[in-house]
């Protein structure tokens, strides 16, 4: 079967053979699309090797959004109702249950967590806990967004966003562009997107952002005082992964803030020059500043959801396989919002 590997260092398509059900709860499943996340980006630029536990020489499939078709289900695959042909969304990691985190219902922080971020080909096999049925009529490019919709909802409730809470989000990419819409759907005001691509601040505002700023040139802090009336935002969302970015980020954060480091960081990134004395102070503005880690909890809400957010920008830069190097060129070039891999 194809297969997009990382083959440390270097990437491409592979020919690898077709995964095979081993557990009595495995699901196989043909996949339809599957979509380039910025931690791909990270991995096959070798930022991640010890994380993902690789070495050199490693021929790793890599990936972990996408949506798919049940191919073969194990004999004890029957808690979901899932059968062949169904159309399926999936959760990435594989937890154990039995730890102390899995069984204090924080299974994100599970201690032996299975990491299976490999579906860049065309099968994967996971474990019926890791599977979730979609509607018949889902739209399988747009549900290849539903991993991504579902770990911005977990971001969403950690920043505990409400009607009338202002939020500025940093970074118009993908997930920043996301991380707007639910912002708006929970009831955000004054909502600010920071993003130094024209076209990306368009579709900041078609969806409903109420500003938009090029923090290359204009300074987002003035222009926070001035949208917020001098107070800074409720809740600032840092999605860009630069570094750059934050510490603009924390001059726009208002007291009693909260701020989400939601981007993928190279690496030895630290979140540094936020004082600690003086009236700009962590302490003085008693401001929080938040990490977001995986959503295995959300998927059953992000697939109710997703359908009410506008996902065409989303859907519009997609390649074959076989074209992985352009595709990743794509991506990095940092142009197109979004860009997915066609496996049908």
């Amino acid at each position: 079967m194809r297969a997009i590997c990382y083959t440390c260092p270097g990437y491409g398509i592979y020919d690898v053979p077709e995964v095979r059900i081993q557990n009595e709860d495995d699901v196989k499943i043909r996949i339809a699309y599957a979509g380039i996340c910025g931690s791909d980006i990270h991995i096959i630029e070798g930022d991640i090797d010890e994380f993902i536990g690789v070495k050199p020489g490693d021929r790793r499939v890599i990936g972990h959004e996408a949506v798919g078709y049940v191919s073969e289900l194990g004999p004890k695959a029957n808690s979901k109702g899932l059968k062949v042909g169904d159309k399926v969304a999936f959760y990435y990691n594989y937890h154990c249950g039995s730890c102390h985190y899995c069984r204090s219902g924080k299974e994100n922080y599970c201690q032996n967590i299975q990491l299976c971020d490999w579906v860049m080909s065309d099968y994967i096999v996971f474990r019926e806990q890791q599977v979730f049925k979609l509607p018949d009529n889902a739209d399988m490019i747009r549900a290849c967004l539903i991993e991504p919709v579902s770990v911005t909802l977990h971001g969403i409730d950690l920043c505990d966003i409400r009607a009338g809470t202002s939020v500025l989000v940093s970074g118009g990419g993908g997930i920043g562009l996301l991380m707007t819409q639910l912002a708006k759907l929970s009831g955000a005001v004054r909502l600010t997107v920071s993003e130094p691509i024209a076209d990306k601040r368009k579709n900041a505002l078609m969806i409903g952002a109420d500003f938009v700023v090029d923090p290359f040139n204009e300074k987002l802090a003035e222009k926070a005082m001035e949208i917020t009336e001098g107070r800074g935002f409720d809740v600032v969302i840092e999605a860009s992964g630069s570094p750059k970015a934050i510490p603009d980020c924390y001059e726009a954060l208002g007291r009693g803030g909260v701020m989400e480091m939601f981007g993928t960081y190279p690496n030895d990134t630290v979140i540094g020059d936020i004082p600690l004395s003086g009236t700009k102070a962590l302490a003085f503005k008693e401001a929080k500043i938040l990490g977001v880690f995986q959503s295995p909890y959300m998927f059953p809400r992000a697939i109710d959801v997703f359908e009410k957010l506008n996902l065409d920008m989303y859907v519009q830069n997609v390649f074959k396989p076989e074209d992985c190097v352009k595709a990743f060129e794509s991506q990095m070039s940092g142009i197109p919002q979004k860009t997915l891999f066609d496996f049908n």
